[in-house]
């Protein structure tokens, strides 16, 4: 296959990213243009800094007074989960902006690469959701290294019409369930992979489990893994393969779930008895951007995190979103959307109802252990 030929299949769907990069990499490929699902991510000028966020983060909606007042985005670069973003800063890739979630703050602040973030040049700081501005680890006395702009929940995901017997009596146990075998998925990450497992076996605290606990942890997931279709790293590869039936039931994030609903599935995405993890991602300034770029970063930051930008994440992908007036204009415009995706318009109501993400104990070792459970050992 040509390489245009593998990049037209992308962009209409045809194939996902897990195959993109392997043709690729069969045909020797680099690409200047990277293509993100139907959009392309296209380097600006020099003058522009440099993002580093999440795939779907990167669309012109979520920045659009930005691009209104500088003609186009910034440049961007795509991370497929906060490990994978760490590693590359550390080996030299420089980047001005990285978007990662709470958990891993303290982690990249320890490591100096951050920079305390100057509220007084964010015109939007009075709007964000006073509870986001003092997480624990984001906060060190009156040095800010974290701007809060995305929040939601990680949670099951399943086919209602496929499943019934799990409506009413939602449950991470599903992803456990040999009925259903081959037609289930997790995250192929620590945090959405084997937090959820530890939640699911009843830690007292996922975040900083016992020895015993962790034993059980890798029990559950052994047990788990024969159960799998294949642990995803792309929500577009869960989304298909429940709109198709391949799968039953997956962990997800809020989007796959407006994505799917917007389909006209028979969705559910609702807090399992065990509990659903809330998350919360946002800007981290990093200590080696270009102090030339520095008006473009903060008028960036301002754009993401203004009240357009706001409805967009709410109403497009499903997620919460920093600016708390951006949750009254969606009550406004379409009223009742917001409880449909699962969202009070007491936000905090939302935010404190599920297992709220912090950074993890003796991570290296529980990644070597989900490593080594992937590998069947």
């Amino acid at each position: 296959m040509k390489k245009e030929d593998v990049v037209e299949q992308l962009a209409t769907g045809k194939m996902n990213r897990r195959q993109f990069n392997q043709h690729l990499m069969a045909l020797g490929a680099t690409m200047a243009i990277v293509p993100m699902g139907s959009r392309q991510v296209f380097a600006a000028s020099g003058d522009h800094p440099t993002v580093f966020t999440w795939e779907g983060w990167e669309v012109p909606e979520l920045h659009q007074p930005y691009i209104a007042k500088h003609g186009e985005s910034p440049n961007f670069a795509i991370f497929g989960d906060e490990e994978e973003a760490f590693a590359k800063m550390r080996a030299g890739f420089k980047v001005d902006l990285t978007q990662p979630c709470t958990y891993k703050v303290p982690i990249w602040r320890d490591a100096g690469i951050l920079q305390p973030i100057d509220i007084s040049r964010l015109s939007t700081w009075g709007d964000i959701i006073p509870s986001l501005k003092t997480i624990p680890g984001t906060v060190e006395g009156d040095k800010q290294y974290f701007f809060p702009t995305d929040w939601g929940l990680t949670s099951v995901l399943y086919r209602a019409d496929l499943a019934p017997e799990y409506v009413g009596n939602e449950t991470w146990g599903i992803l456990w369930d040999p009925k259903y075998k081959g037609r289930l998925s997790m995250a192929d990450s620590l945090i959405d992979g084997v937090m959820v497992a530890a939640i699911y076996i009843g830690a007292k605290d996922p975040f900083n489990m016992t020895d015993a606990e962790v034993e059980k942890t890798r029990a559950s997931l052994k047990e788990q893994l024969p159960l799998m279709r294949y642990y995803w790293t792309s929500p577009a590869d869960i989304e298909q393969a429940l709109a198709s039936g391949e799968l039953v039931a997956a962990s997800a994030w809020n989007s796959s779930y407006a994505a799917l609903k917007k389909e006209g599935l028979d969705v559910r995405y609702t807090s399992p008895k065990e509990g659903a993890m809330t998350w919360v991602c946002g800007f981290c300034l990093m200590s080696d951007h270009d102090p030339a770029k520095l008006d473009k970063i903060y008028d960036y930051l301002d754009a993401y995190a203004s009240v357009e930008s706001g409805v967009y994440a709410l109403t497009e992908y499903g997620y919460g979103h920093g600016n708390v007036k951006a949750f009254a204009q969606v009550e406004k415009d379409q009223p009742g959307l917001l409880n449909e995706l699962g969202y009070s318009v007491n936000v905090d109501e939302t935010l404190n109802a599920g297992i709220f993400q912090a950074p993890m104990g003796n991570e290296p070792a529980l990644q070597a252990m989900f490593e080594e459970v992937k590998a069947g050992l």
